[in-house]
């Protein structure tokens, strides 16, 4: 990679003696965003700051889309673009971090026009017919993110919750299956089937749902070293009829995907595999579970996982505008 410093000059840029703005350059860079990155965090706690040290496979190009600010030479912020395909829309989301001391002076404002500029070109690059929308994130811990762009015509599209789970120590109580369902152990052969059946469940959702190939699918559940031991799938003959597929590390259980086919809707079957997901995270000597949803899910998730004992810790909104 290049290590010739580019900067650039941006329209509306704050009048900070010493401010700059400029490309990424490679490696060389990675020191300095983990020096922003560790004062960032010691503020803000261990939040989710991505970049090109961290994304081993971007879907942009780092020394054309990732944009550092100095001042007096010295990095005090970074850009980061990810974008993909949902169901009705094509999302593009700018991500942006400024150390404390220099954030509420206009150097975030910059950075976001700046991105939505780039994001310009780069959807002009990749025609398709669904609509392209703009992506924020802003969480309840970040006031002035969340002033930014609603100042700047973001609005609230979605908010994600985040619940976790302690275990009790009793065994836990299995909510019935519905009549003509049965529980069948997961056979390898049944990969593509699960994949098909989890998203046709989701092709339904207007937001927040990326549409995903069956090996990104399968690498995201640890293939090639996929443990199946915590999904639950409920079949109805040759039909799946409903799903939860968990995976689980040293901090406990994680639930990425929690799907209930329409035929099979409002009759309990995510109750019944929820806590038998539950159980069998006992039976593998696990204390805590988490799961994201959303706030507005039709299917009323977050009453469904509070009733099998989850509590919300954190609200998300996703904020988005269209070009």
């Amino acid at each position: 990679m290049s290590q010739t410093k580019s900067y650039l000059t941006l329209p509306d840029a704050p009048a900070i003696p010493g401010l700059a703005f400029r490309l990424f350059q490679g490696a060389v860079d990675f020191p300095a965003i983990k020096a922003v990155r560790k004062q960032i965090q010691a503020v803000d706690g261990d939040i989710w700051l991505p970049g090109p040290d961290t994304d081993s496979d971007p879907v942009c190009n780092p020394l054309q889309d990732c944009l550092f600010v100095e001042v007096d030479g010295q990095v005090i912020g970074y850009t980061w673009l990810v974008w993909w395909t949902e169901n009705f829309l094509e999302l593009f989301l700018s991500l942006g971090w400024l150390v404390p001391e220099w954030r509420r002076k206009g150097i975030g404002r910059t950075l976001l026009r700046w991105q939505e500029r780039r994001i310009r070109q780069i959807a002009e690059m990749h025609p398709t017919t669904k609509p392209c929308v703009f992506g924020g994130n802003a969480d309840e811990t970040q006031p002035g993110n969340r002033a930014l762009l609603l100042s700047e015509g973001y609005t609230v599209a979605f908010t994600m919750v985040w619940m976790t789970c302690q275990l009790p120590t009793e065994p836990i109580h299995l909510a019935p299956l519905p009549d003509g369902l049965e529980i069948r152990p997961v056979e390898r052969d049944q990969l593509p089937a699960i994949y098909a059946a989890n998203e046709e469940a989701f092709s339904e959702s207007d937001g927040g749902h990326e549409i995903e190939s069956y090996e990104t699918w399968l690498r995201d559940l640890g293939w090639p070293n996929l443990d199946t031991s915590l999904w639950v799938v409920a079949w109805d003959g040759d039909q799946i009829a409903g799903l939860v597929l968990s995976t689980s590390d040293e901090e406990g259980a994680h639930t990425p995907w929690v799907a209930t086919l329409r035929p099979w809707r409002r009759r309990g079957l995510g109750k019944a595999l929820m806590t038998r997901m539950l159980q069998r995270c006992q039976e593998h000597g696990i204390t805590q579970a988490d799961i994201g949803t959303r706030a507005e899910n039709p299917g009323k998730s977050v009453h469904l996982y509070e009733s099998v004992g989850y509590q919300v810790v954190q609200r998300m909104p996703r904020y988005r505008k269209p070009f």
